[in-house]
């Protein structure tokens, strides 16, 4: 009968061998583990992420059986190269996890894939079918700085006092105030939003709103909470002229450039 020595040699080998392909296997199960685990944020949270860190957004919408998605793709990714402070986030509206979002943008029924231009401040500005969507019309549907934060107060129903002054004009610091006091006096209290009329970033704003040119006098321009424009007035105005036309109802036209999230004149 053959008879085995296994030197002491031989069994440190064996049990370093099988040490390391126990750890191995355990490395290999916690990395998958990980994996699995890794959690890939939101939607609604990526969009969130967006606003925070002042970029606008590119929604591609897609849907159960949605064709073009590449080309969708292709156009956003053009648009973010020409516009860098910008993201590409995918919304699947089918998919039950972005039911809030679906409703909050109204686009359960549309046809996918779709572009949503949400701003640097989270409001969907414009939104354009794969047919007619370039990449310059997705850059181009960004709003200015100013004209942000004139859509954010709609989107959120507040009127807009609009003031656009410019360097040297004495007598902006008293309309700012009396812009302040009227909206503090309005329960929906109404955003103030300065201008500077020579901010070369908000002149084509400003010409949609019809500013072209400014004298002596500071102007105000009066939004109510439907995005509609209500009055325009020059120089120091009292709070109860203000009041009124931020509560004015205009049944149609004289929306601000763009609208509100919802539409103009829509409630």
């Amino acid at each position: 009968m053959k008879t085995f020595n296994i030197s002491s040699k031989h069994l440190s080998v064996g049990i370093a061998v099988f040490l390391i392909a126990a750890f191995t296997l355990n490395s290999n199960a916690n990395v998958s583990s990980y994996n699995k685990n890794v959690l890939v944020p939101s939607v609604k949270e990526q969009l969130e992420k967006a606003k925070k860190d002042g970029k606008a957004v590119f929604l591609i919408i897609t849907g159960t059986g949605a064709t073009g998605i590449d080309n969708a793709t292709k156009i956003a990714k053009d648009a973010k190269a020409k516009y860098s402070k910008s993201e590409i986030i995918t919304l699947n509206k089918d998919e039950a996890a972005n039911s809030e979002l679906v409703k909050k943008y109204s686009i359960a029924y549309i046809p996918a894939p779709f572009f949503l231009v949400i701003s640097p401040k989270g409001v969907a500005v414009a939104g354009f079918n794969i047919a007619q969507a370039t990449a310059d019309l997705l850059i181009k549907a960004i709003p200015s700085p100013k004209q942000d934060e004139v859509l954010l107060a709609i989107s959120e129903k507040k009127p807009v006092f609009i003031i656009v002054s410019k360097k040297g004009l004495t007598d902006k610091a008293n309309v700012v105030k009396n812009c302040k006091a009227a909206s503090a006096k309005i329960a929906s209290k109404p955003a103030v939003v300065e201008i500077d009329f020579n901010d070369a970033k908000e002149t084509a704003f400003l010409k949609q709103m019809g500013v072209t040119t400014i004298g002596d006098k500071t102007i105000i321009i009066v939004s109510n909470a439907s995005g509609q424009i209500a009055d325009r007035y020059e120089g120091i105005t009292e709070e109860t002229p203000l009041i009124t036309s931020a509560n004015k109802v205009i049944k149609s036209g004289g929306c601000c450039p763009n609208g509100s999230a919802n539409g103009c004149g829509k409630k």
